[in-house]
């Protein structure tokens, strides 16, 4: 079955066989009413591609979007190959699915390693970061939204964020990008919730001391 998917892969390369997936073109391709779960337990029970095919048109941009910010990358095809990547893990991988259990946080998990996989093998710590999310307003809640949205700020922000752990930046972006529970993020990344608040904590910590001027300003 595996090679129903690799076949296409071979003749498109990875981001055509991305973009057709994307398309849909199965059984299921134009049921928005099929829930994650349900197709998931379809791909783990017949390696249906059909339903395979609507996940990815679900997550692709999704998952892109997330893997440019924790690889800090501004070239996009280096996202898409990761996100590739990860599709055909988690298909190869779909009978570990377990039945009934949140589909979203395991293929999250899933192009999250990925990402940090990356990082890891080129020993890379990002200098910058394309971001479009602020620090939680919760904890800002006298900041200046006119502030918050100048250009220099933006910037200063993505550094920031750049600079942060991986470990507490795949957290932070999977919170305040992807807006992900608490519960979705600790299955995300394997982590007890405990961990998940503390590494969020530590991040939004670190992104005050940093931006300390601009909030005493």
């Amino acid at each position: 079955m595996r090679e129903m998917v690799l076949r296409p892969m071979r003749l498109w390369g990875a981001r055509g066989w991305m973009a057709r997936m994307a398309q849909g073109g199965g059984a299921h391709s134009t049921d928005e009413a099929w829930s994650d779960e349900a197709l998931a337990e379809r791909i783990r029970t017949c390696g249906d591609t059909a339903a395979f095919a609507m996940i990815v048109e679900r997550y692709r941009g999704k998952l892109i979007a997330l893997t440019r910010r924790m690889l800090a990358s501004s070239n996009p095809e280096e996202a898409e190959d990761v996100v590739q990547e990860a599709f055909l893990a988690a298909y190869d991988r779909r009978t570990t699915y377990r039945k009934g259990s949140p589909y979203r946080p395991w293929l999250y998990r899933i192009t999250v390693n990925r990402c940090l996989d990356k990082l890891r093998a080129h020993g890379r710590m990002p200098a910058t970061l394309v971001l479009d999310a602020m620090v939680d307003p919760a904890d800002q809640s006298d900041t200046p939204l006119q502030l918050l949205l100048t250009e220099e700020f933006q910037e200063r922000l993505q550094t920031a964020v750049a600079d942060l752990p991986p470990k507490y930046r795949a957290v932070f972006l999977l919170r305040h990008l992807d807006d992900l529970s608490y519960d979705e993020i600790a299955m995300a990344t394997e982590l007890p919730i405990g961990t998940v608040k503390t590494h969020l904590f530590r991040a939004r910590a670190q992104l005050r001391g940093t931006l300390a001027g601009y909030w005493e300003s």
